[in-house]
């Protein structure tokens, strides 16, 4: 799973991430899951909560690329 942040005015389609990293990146290192999402949890010192994210799992908004339509 990725959780992903965007730059502030721009949108982010999921499938396009997925897509471009599949031309990049051997398959074991696509993410199966996506989540767009607002900011990522931080620590006092500004470094991301991974646990915080693990935890989380899943939820109603993550994109799982197993579900998506063939292109």
């Amino acid at each position: 799973m990725v959780a992903v942040v965007p730059r502030p005015g721009h949108a982010l389609d999921p499938g396009d991430l997925v897509r471009h990293c599949e031309d990049e990146l051997p398959g074991f290192a696509v993410p199966r899951y996506v989540e767009v999402v607002s900011e990522l949890p931080l620590t006092e010192t500004g470094k991301i909560r991974k646990a915080v994210l693990r935890a989380r799992g899943t939820t109603a908004g993550t994109w799982d690329r197993t579900t998506r339509p063939p292109p």
